[in-house]
């Protein structure tokens, strides 16, 4: 055996030396709650000097452990729940022949949209649908859904978060919403129409994390009708189903569906709101999407069966699109 090899050995042993301490640790401390937890001196007067150090060392790594996985879902939440990417080169075309880019600029740097106008050339909207996509998608990949949209007389415009796409700074609650602003304020302008004549056109849609976008984005808004695909109840509630419920209480910001959903209400009794879900959903389950409708009986909700979190759009596209024209 080289010096390489007995190096290894040795770490190897002292490895599995710091794990059957830890172990022994472990049965100690259930022997010590088993007898009704006397003082902590009574308990280590009772285990042999030997026993006792690896009682405290295995405490003392397990306690570092627990805390290093606190903090690392802590500080690193904001990458569990954003993933963004930038364009590769295929997007060029993704963008159809009479699209538009919306440019403008905030505080945390340069940003782009996509407007996508009526068919009828040179008409304004009847209706401008606002559309959010799902965390790991770009606001571009709405032209597969929306291929062959039958409504000539509809416009899209495609809002992609800080940080993805084209787009500069990071995606926050309140980044996005600066964000959406800005594009709908800059294509308002650049239609020449005031904000009330906007927002008697305006819908919103969106896919998963951006179907809470889509709510946020209706709870600020007068708009007509809110489409959200795959829904989930609060940001909240769906990481405690991920991640424990206690666990849950560290995220730092959280989407509230059912708020946003009453405020949209108020604002504007009028408005359609429809939920689509797959009822395979294994991301946010279809309860999620079924709670909300139950809670607000004026939702239209529709289970796609068999669906799951991706395949929803694509299984209940025409089904979705009907709705958006009925």
């Amino acid at each position: 055996m080289g010096l390489g090899s007995r190096s290894l050995a040795v770490k190897e042993f002292q490895a599995i030396d710091k794990i059957e301490c830890i172990a022994k640790g472990i049965d100690l401390l259930d022997v010590a709650v088993n007898a009704f937890l006397p003082s902590r001196a009574s308990i280590l007067r009772a285990i042999r000097p030997s026993e006792a150090s690896c009682f405290v060392r295995g405490l003392v790594a397990l306690s570092l452990s627990f805390f290093l996985f606190i903090a690392l879902i802590y500080f690193k939440q904001h990458s569990m729940v954003y993933h963004p990417r930038p364009y590769r080169a295929g997007y060029a075309q993704a963008l159809p022949a009479n699209g538009e880019e919306i440019s403008y600029t905030l505080s945390f740097g340069k940003q782009m949209a996509f407007y996508i106008p009526p068919r009828d050339s040179g008409q304004l909207p009847v209706r401008l649908w606002v559309a959010f996509c799902g965390n790991g998608s770009l606001a571009l990949d709405w032209t597969t859904i929306l291929e062959g949209y039958p409504n000539s007389h509809d416009a899209f415009l495609l809002v992609d978060y800080p940080g993805y796409g084209k787009c500069q700074g990071h995606a926050t609650i309140a980044s996005m919403r600066a964000s959406s602003d800005a594009a709908l304020k800059t294509l308002t302008k650049r239609l020449a129409l005031s904000e009330e004549e906007m927002e008697s056109r305006l819908c919103t849609i969106g896919h998963s994390l951006g179907s809470a976008v889509a709510i946020d984005f209706g709870a600020r808004h007068r708009v007509q009708r809110v489409l959200a695909i795959a829904p989930f109840t609060t940001l909240r509630e769906e990481a405690a189903r991920v991640i424990t419920s206690p666990l849950s209480y560290l995220l730092i910001e959280s989407y509230d569906n059912r708020a946003g959903i009453a405020e949209i209400r108020k604002r504007n009794r009028e408005a359609k709101i429809a939920i689509f879900h797959g009822t395979n959903d294994e991301v946010i389950p279809v309860v999620m999407g079924r709670d909300l409708a139950q809670k607000f009986p004026f939702i239209d909700f529709f289970p796609v069966e068999g669906a799951n979190h991706v395949s929803v759009l694509s299984e209940a596209h025409d089904q979705i699109i009907r709705w958006m024209n009925n």
